[in-house]
Formats: C-alpha cells, sequence, structure tokens
C-alpha cells in the first residue's frame, strides 16, 4: 500500500467515524430542526465516502500516475 492510499484510508476511516456518530446522534432525537439539517450532513458525508472509496481504488489500480515519475531533477535540467 502506498503512501498515498495510506492517507486516504485514514481519512476514510475518520469520515466514516464522524458519520456513524452523527447517524447515532440524529437517531437518538426528536428536534426536529437538528433532524433536518442533520440528515444533510449525513447524506453528504455518504457521498464522500463513496467518493472516497472510488478515489481510493483508482489509486490502487494505477488510475493516476506520479506528475513527478519519470521527469529529471531541476539539478538534471541545468
Amino acid at each position: 500500500m502506498n503512501g498515498l492510499t495510506q492517507y486516504l484510508n485514514e481519512m476514510k476511516a475518520e469520515l466514516q467515524e464522524l458519520y456513524d456518530n452523527l447517524d447515532h446522534e440524529l437517531r437518538a432525537t426528536d428536534n426536529q430542526e437538528l433532524l433536518d439539517n442533520g440528515f444533510t450532513v449525513v447524506e453528504t458525508l455518504s457521498s464522500a465516502l463513496d467518493e472516497l472509496d472510488t478515489l481510493i481504488n483508482d489509486v490502487d489500480n494505477g488510475v493516476y500516475t506520479d506528475p513527478i515519475e519519470g521527469h529529471g531533477t531541476l539539478e538534471d535540467e541545468e
């Protein structure tokens, strides 16, 4: 696992924890204003988690290349 994938997985774990905590709090309240605002946030977090999964899979499958790889250093260009 490369460094970027590891970082993205750590970010995903933090977002998942936030999602789970917020979802739990919303299910335990009867405050309608909190529910209205909170479910919008939960939906946004859910979408972000899905997109992060896609990004992690793409990185793991080599969809993106290192923009610096294969290029010389500044010293090589002089």
